[in-house]
């Protein structure tokens, strides 16, 4: 009974391991795509139309 037991939790414990080792890996092979960086906000809304990609603007001060 206890080997039985113990042997169910063993493969869950694997089972788990190995889902979280897919969940941080997997993101990283699908996202090999690097940043394209644009100099100015006109250009890069122009591609993003082009291509109906989502755009991230980036803020930054040193105040």
């Amino acid at each position: 009974m206890f080997n039985s037991v113990f042997h169910c939790a063993s493969t869950r414990l694997a089972g788990l391991l190995v889902l979280l080792l897919m969940v941080g890996t997997i993101p990283a092979l699908v996202a090999s795509e690097e940043i394209q960086w644009r100099e100015t906000v006109e250009d890069t809304m122009s591609e993003a139309t082009k291509t109906g990609k989502p755009i991230m603007m980036d803020f930054y001060t040193d105040w």
